[in-house]
This record gives structure tokens, sequence and C-alpha cells, in this order.
């Protein structure tokens, strides 16, 4: 059973993750107005295989990569490049704010799969919980029929496929370095763009542009390095619900870089997400006090 400090640390990276993962999507939306989708997860695919490829270097682990050479990761390069594309295609025709929400289905789809497939134990209250964080999102979105129209299926699959990709990485070789998972999955989204360039018309980017995608590109190196590190060796169904704070990020990011202003029923459900996933690290506490018998001090 992973320790607690395991999840601890997972719960920290998965936060630092979504932190970037948010501004890397506002700056892609800008990005995206002047550029095709294809380009632009091509572009900012080929500066993040640059960026990891120099930090292996640095580390002296480019020898490292042919560990990647397993029908695991390539399993979840696979589905981290439809994660994107799907994301990506989303977000240029909904508010960063909506798209996120719908993605926000991950950690339950996450969390069930865990119960299901591993065994994990998920008592009553950390189930409220979640479901207690997803109506946070609910109140932030405050989604009617209209809005789920089949752009915003994009996000549930993107969701879906977010979710399987963790299941993966929660279950790859310890041996294998987070950089070169990541570099592996960067290749896949890179290859999806250029496959997506076939139906697009693209031109050569300004120098707006180039540095955007740079920025982005350094931003999702640093996500996808802290994600890998977020889902190794813990305990899924106690890290995954802080994948909530990707929604209080993208509303920091929608609002300093896109000029999206929250309102009241931001803050509200902003809230109910924050105290969701405190309470689940509480619970897994107790938890564990009960399961080893120790009893916190006086």
């Amino acid at each position: 059973m992973p320790s607690h400090a395991a999840n601890r640390r997972g719960i920290l990276a998965l936060i630092a993750a979504t932190a970037a993962f948010s501004v890397n999507d506002a700056i892609i939306k800008l990005a995206a107005r002047a550029l095709p989708v294809g380009e632009v997860i091509f572009v900012r695919g080929f500066m993040t295989i640059v960026c990891m490829t120099g930090a292996l270097a640095a580390m002296r682990q480019l020898g490292k990569i042919p560990t990647a050479f397993t029908r695991w990761v390539a399993a979840r390069a696979f589905l981290d490049g439809c994660a994107t594309a799907l994301f990506v295609t989303g977000l240029m025709r909904i508010k960063l704010a909506d798209l996120t929400a719908m993605v926000l289905a991950s950690p339950l789809i996450l969390t069930a799969l865990s119960v299901f497939l591993f065994k994990e134990v998920v008592g009553w209250r950390r189930w409220s919980a979640i479901v207690v964080g997803f109506i946070g999102a609910l109140f932030i979105v405050r989604p009617v029929p209209g809005s789920f129209d089949a752009w915003a299926l994009m996000g549930l699959g993107a969701a879906c496929a977010a979710a399987a990709r963790d299941l993966i990485t929660h279950r790859l070789d310890p041996r294998i370095p987070a950089l070169v998972i990541g570099l592996a999955a960067c290749v896949a989204m890179t290859a999806t763009g250029a496959l997506l360039g076939l139906t697009e018309q693209w031109s050569v980017p300004a120098t707006r542009e180039l540095v955007m995608l740079g920025g982005a590109a350094a931003l999702f190196s640093v996500a996808g390095f802290l994600l890998v590190i977020a889902f190794r060796g813990v305990e899924l169904s106690v890290v995954s619900p802080f994948r909530y704070t990707l929604l209080l990020w993208g509303v920091i990011a929608g609002y300093t870089i896109l000029g999206e202003a929250p309102d009241k029923w931001t803050f509200i459900g902003g809230a109910l997400i924050v105290g969701s996933g405190i309470y689940t690290l509480h619970r897994e506490a107790v938890r564990r006090r009960n399961l080893t018998g120790d009893i916190p001090p006086q």
C-alpha cells in the first residue's frame, strides 16, 4: 500500500501540474486565434520535445530513452495524444472554464476504475467528497441543456483518455525516468498535430505566436513531468481528486490572460472544490492512523 508521504508527494505534484497546464491552455488559446489547431499542437509538441531532450541531456539520461520502448509507455503516449487533440480542438470552440469543468470528470472516472481494477478501498466519505468537488465545478459552469453540444463531448472524451492514461502511469515500471515517459507522450502529441495538419492550411507563425508557443512548450514540459510524478506509486483514489485544482488555476489564468472575470458562483464552486480535496486528504490520514494504530500527539 502506498505511504502517506507518497500520496502527499503526488498531491503536491498534481497541484503544481494543474497550474502549469492552466497557464499553458490560456496561452494556446491565444496562439490558436492566428494558427490552426493541428499546427499549434505540432509546433508546441516539437518545442516540448526539444525542451525535454535538453533536460535529459543535462541530467545525463539520454541513454535511458530506450527504456520507454514498451507497449505500456506506447499506450500511455497514444492516450496522451488523443486527450491533447480532443482538448485543444474543444478549447477553440468552448470557454476555458467550461471545457475545464468537462475534463474534471476525469477524477471520477479514475476513482471508479481504480476501485474495480485495483481493488482500492474508497469509503462513502471520500466518495461524497469527490461528488461535492464535482458539484463545485457545476456551480462554476452552471450548465444548461444548450451547453452540451457536440464540442462539449470532446471535453468528456479528453477526460476519459486522461483517466486511462493515468491508470497506465500508475502501473509503469518505476525504473523508467519520468522525463522519458513525458518525452514519449510529446512525440505522440506532435504526431497527432501532424495528422490533423493534413486537413488544415498551415502558415508561417509570426514571432508573437512562436514566443507564446515556446512559453507554452516550457510549461507543458514541466506539467507533463509533474503529472507522471503525481501518479506513480500513489493511491489513485486519494490523489486524483486534487485534479479539481485545475479549475481554480483555470479561473486565475482565464482572468489574467484571457480577461474572463469570475463571478460569485465561481468562488462558491471553488470553495467546494478545495474543501472536498482537503477533506479527502484528512480522511486518508484518519484511515491510515486506524490501520497502523498510531495515535496523534495530544
